[in-house]
């Protein structure tokens, strides 16, 4: 090996370890650089909360919040606004300041946009700025869709307690047909307990859907409105079972208006989820007179009815205990006396 030979191997050598130092150094500057945008996005958005906070007290003018708010990206600017720092809804006084913000304009365009997925993150958003203009603009995408745009902007002004886009939603259960039965008791629900009179006139009609006969009962039932009792009771001899079996299980939440002839009667429903609930609401309503019919709903052959049934009877004081007591020690049936035991050794 001669001398050029000898002083190149150690060159050979250096030179990926001077590619390695350049990029970690190059690595170690984008991570620098992008550690201060993001300390410079944090600063950018506490100063916009800062600037709010003043306008909130009388300190600050709207002109200096829809500057601030320019200063920062569509990000930052919303996830502000989406924060836990101001009360929800935003005042109506922060709402018509930042109306005018190029955020919020660009987002009413967005309600316009080709893709479904970017007017559903628009209707969520403009779901925070409640004024009129918003309002109108989140019912023109209510009702030109898709489902899921329908289900965001209706969400957004089910918060603003709008009547006309809960009666739309009644008169066309369709645009949320596939919506899952809790994503429908949610929206419905979101309307708050103004709603119920609305929802109550509506379950007085003939052949509702039963997908929202089902959600309505729910709404009205975990809402204690005991106006509802009679309308919901009547519902346990609906011809679709699920329906059944929410008229049961919210007639059980309404206990100042007690159904407990028609829950009973609900006992020897062909269908055993309807059954189950039916002996569940009896022992919420805590009624003496479903002792006997409970008692021999342990012989149920449905596992869910005999649970059901048994820990009805713990809630029905020393006359359901009596009741278990003597399942326990005299009935044939092998799985009633396990389950009265299970209920006491419980209780």
């Amino acid at each position: 090996m001669g001398p050029t030979s000898t002083l190149r191997a150690p060159a050979v050598l250096l030179a990926p370890l001077v590619v390695l130092g350049a990029t970690l150094a190059l690595a170690l500057v984008a991570w620098l650089a992008s550690r201060r945008e993001r300390s410079d996005r944090r600063e950018a958005r506490a100063r916009l909360r800062r600037e709010i906070r003043a306008f909130l007290r009388g300190e600050g003018h709207a002109e200096r919040v829809i500057e601030r708010a320019g200063r920062l990206d569509a990000g930052s600017f919303w996830t502000v606004l989406e924060s836990r720092s101001f009360d929800a809804p935003l005042p109506t006084r922060l709402a018509r300041a930042l109306i005018s913000s190029a955020h919020v304009r660009e987002e009413r365009r967005a309600l316009r946009d080709d893709s479904p997925w970017r007017r559903e993150l628009a209707a969520r958003r403009l779901g925070l700025i409640r004024t009129r203009r918003t309002r109108r603009a989140l019912q023109r995408a209510l009702a030109r869709g898709p489902e899921l745009v329908t289900q965001s902007a209706a969400l957004a002004l089910a918060r603003q307690r709008d009547a006309a886009t809960l009666r739309w939603l009644l008169d066309h259960p369709a645009a949320l047909a596939r919506r899952t039965p809790r994503a429908r008791l949610a929206l419905l629900r979101a309307f708050g307990p103004s709603a119920h009179g609305i929802l109550l006139a509506t379950l007085e009609r003939n052949g509702l859907d039963p997908q929202l006969e089902r959600a309505l009962i729910d709404v009205l039932g975990a809402g204690g409105c005991e106006a509802a009792a009679a309308g919901i009771a009547a519902r346990l001899g609906h011809r679709d079972t699920n329906v059944r079996v929410a008229a049961a299980r919210a007639l059980g939440k309404l206990r100042g208006a007690p159904r407990s002839a028609e829950l009973c009667a609900a006992l020897r429903d062909p269908d055993w989820p309807v059954r189950a609930q039916a002996a569940d609401a009896l022992g919420r309503l805590g009624e003496p007179r479903a002792v006997a019919l409970l008692g021999a709903r342990l012989e149920d052959p449905a596992w869910w009815v005999r649970h059901h049934a048994a820990y009805a009877l713990t809630r029905l004081g020393r006359e359901g205990r009596a009741e278990l007591e003597r399942v326990r020690s005299a009935s044939v049936d092998r799985y009633a006396r396990e389950m009265a035991d299970e209920a006491l050794g419980a209780s």
